[in-house]
């Protein structure tokens, strides 16, 4: 999986997200894969890892309700 890549999980849908781990002087050092959900709750973000990481499958195309591709709320 890769950023941008939507998914689907037990009939939910989403995108894949980067929090990106910056040191001090903001230089990027890592970056946690997550996936924001299609809800309209902004900060419905599930990780990637763990229980999900087997789960997820990614779908060509989806028509967001919530979420815009750039995986901000839609107004």
């Amino acid at each position: 999986m890769k950023i941008g890549d939507i998914v689907e999980y037990d009939n939910e849908f989403g995108i894949i997200i980067e929090i990106p781990k910056l040191d001090e002087n903001g230089k990027y050092l890592a970056g946690d894969l997550l996936v924001r959900l299609d809800t309209v709750k902004e900060n419905d973000i599930e990780s990637c890892l763990g229980n999900l990481e087997g789960f997820l499958k990614i779908v060509a195309n989806h028509e967001f309700k919530f979420i815009k591709q750039n995986k901000q709320l839609k107004k």
